[in-house]
């Protein structure tokens, strides 16, 4: 790490921006949550008092008086008991509301009644979610008090330089969560309707008296009071004894004990495994959301600083008179705006700053952060490239405070590594070959999937139709099973489905416009490091980060040399390779973004989610 900053151009830096100082960056950086407040004690005190409340719970046998139907109640419990074991450590929000509500649950269902031993478990749970709301409260207390201290040594606000792009921050958790969201609804009112339906048909229903003569591991064998042998269906045939005597409710060929009505578990499961990571994942946008729009709000606090980034892509960042880098603040992705052709903005890795050597810059450059700094925020930096020109990046992840003892990734075998990617010389004399087939051109150059490829995309896209609409019927039917739990693995198939249907590598005149099954992405020529076709049939474009993008499970390349084949994927990787290390023959033209390629996940996702629904509800 150099001990002279690289300098950032004197109009780069608002009029009147204080540094921050390393007095102030201390004070900033000693502001930290208690000991107490870490999310670990809080986690361990949960899960020790839950479990106890749950080993020592009382579990009546189900009987007519007091039947076993479905626990809603309990499935309450249980969903904020299990993703508060997640949002203590990371979402201290949620806990604020998720905490006093589970208190509320346990205090109105299970200590009315209790036994000593249970009451004291569940007070014991009580008192840990009472620990953990104080712990979270005092993680945000912590955060407000960094904020307050960066707007101190701020003084006054400055408006954001230029065009920050557009406002896509939580887009993609926001997605995600209501398609959960919406399947866990869906998932509630089938469990309602069973309840419905089986109450309607236990209202008609003849109730018959018998006793126990046995039982098997799902079902009891019953003799009636006329001599009848019949067998039903039990969840809990160990609750039956012989000689007991139980109430059989029949229509036709319809039967049922009266202590087992209908039981919705499994529907409750399902709503369980959706609702919770769909709850995580709309708290997480809609804070990731209104974090990147109160940055949009000017004025923000700004403040001079020193970043550097190190092997691992990320940015740290140090008090404006550190020269040395030696105490680090925190630590984030950024990530840089480029405008396009149009004039829109296209979002980019920036791991690192540009430059042409695919060594990472590890210098230390000045910068001006624009907003408040704290565990989660969303900042702005102005700072510089490798030949100190001027860049705006902002975080494309979470700020994080760094642990104790936890430094930069600058090692000597890091740089080496990252230098150890450098073509060949049998890569170049290939490339010199195919450079004399190349015409230089103005216009964008494209690749995409042939007619093959897309036929076994179209293919697996009706698989997965088919196996999701099986699973959906065997849902409805059938109800929750775990032998049907393996289909699921069919939605692993929908980003190889569309890769297949519809991967683009689009070159011009600033760089590859990369469509893969989910998104696309923009590598300037300065940033690309290599593309190769791979011996396990995928490409791979590796950028002088040490990222790569990958477009996996294309072709057989041992098949493809014995057939003298050439796919369109070999020739990008090729004819790409050709355009680094040959600049003259680029575009000199800029892509539309129509060019740039239509990534069909979403597409197929919403698809299948649709079937799915109708399949549901109709």
């Amino acid at each position: 790490m150099s001990e002279t900053p690289v300098p950032i151009p004197s109009g780069s830096v608002p009029a009147g921006t204080p540094a921050w100082s390393s007095a102030d960056a201390a004070q900033w950086l000693q502001t930290r949550p208690a000991n107490w407040a870490r999310p670990m004690w809080s986690v361990l005190a949960l899960l020790v008092t839950v479990a106890w409340a749950i080993a020592v719970e009382p579990e009546p046998p189900c009987s007519d008086a007091v039947p076993c139907g479905p626990d809603w109640g309990g499935m309450v419990q249980m969903g904020l008991a299990v993703g508060l074991l997640y949002w203590l450590a990371r979402l201290p929000e949620l806990t604020l509301i998720a905490a006093p509500a589970l208190a509320a649950v346990v205090a109105w269902g299970e200590l009315p009644g209790a036994d000593s031993m249970s009451l004291a478990a569940n007070v014991a749970v009580i008192a840990a979610l009472a620990f953990g709301w104080a712990a979270a409260r005092e993680r945000l207390a912590t955060r407000s008090r960094q904020r307050r201290l960066t707007e101190r040594a701020a003084g006054t606000g400055h408006p954001l330089p230029g065009p920050v792009g557009p406002l896509t921050r939580g887009t993609l958790p926001l997605a995600a969560a209501l398609i959960l969201c919406a399947v866990a609804a869906g998932a509630v009112l089938l469990g309602l309707r069973g309840i419905h339906a089986d109450e309607q048909r236990a209202a008609r229903a003849v109730r018959t008296t018998a006793k126990v003569i046995s039982h098997g591991e799902e079902s009891v064998q019953l003799r009636t009071d006329n001599a009848r042998r019949i067998t039903v269906d039990s969840y809990y045939p160990e609750d039956y004894g012989v000689g007991d005597r139980v109430t059989v409710l029949e229509d036709g060929s319809w039967r049922r004990l009266v202590a087992e009505p209908y039981d919705a578990f499994g529907w409750q499961l399902l709503v369980l495994a959706t609702a919770l990571p769909g709850l995580s994942l709309l708290t997480v946008g809609v804070l990731a959301r209104r974090r990147a729009a109160a940055l949009r709000r000017a004025p923000v606090p700004a403040l001079r600083v020193l970043e550097c980034t190190d092997h691992e892509g990320r940015t740290w960042v140090y008090a404006a008179d550190d020269s040395s880098g030696r105490t680090p603040l925190f630590a984030c992705f950024f990530a840089a705006t480029l405008p396009d052709g149009d004039g829109s903005a296209s979002r980019i890795d920036f791991d690192d700053e540009e430059e042409e050597d695919p060594a990472v810059d590890t210098r230390l450059h000045e910068a001006v952060m624009l907003g408040a700094p704290y565990d989660g925020a969303e900042l702005l930096l102005v700072t510089t490239d490798r030949d100190g020109h001027p860049i705006v990046i902002r975080t494309a992840g979470r700020v994080r405070l760094p642990r104790t003892g936890k430094d930069p990734r600058l090692d000597p075998h890091a740089l080496m590594a990252a230098r150890s990617d450098i073509a060949e010389p049998r890569h170049q004399a290939q490339a010199d070959h195919i450079a004399t087939t190349l015409t230089p051109t103005s216009r964008p150059l494209r690749w995409g999937p042939g007619s093959v490829a897309r036929t076994a995309g179209l293919a697996f896209t009706a698989g997965v139709a088919a196996g999701t609409a099986y699973f959906t019927h065997s849902l409805v039917t059938d109800g929750f099973g775990w032998e049907i739990l393996p289909l699921l693995g069919l939605l692993m198939w929908i980003n190889l489905a569309a890769v297949l249907l519809n991967w683009r590598v689009t070159a011009d005149s600033t760089g590859l416009w990369l469509a893969g099954a989910w998104t696309v992405r923009h590598v300037p020529w300065e940033r690309l490091r290599a593309a190769q076709y791979t011996a396990e049939g995928s490409v791979e474009i590796r950028l002088s980060d040490g990222s790569t993008w990958h477009l996996t499970g294309l072709g057989e390349p041992r098949l493809e040399r014995r057939l003298r084949l050439r796919p369109s994927y070999v020739r990008m990787a090729e004819e790409v390779t050709t355009l680094r290390l040959h600049p003259d023959l680029r575009p000199t033209d800029r892509s539309s973004p129509r060019d740039h390629g239509l990534p069909l996940g979403p597409v197929l996702l919403l698809l299948i989610a649709l079937t799915t629904a109708a399949a549901l509800f109709v």
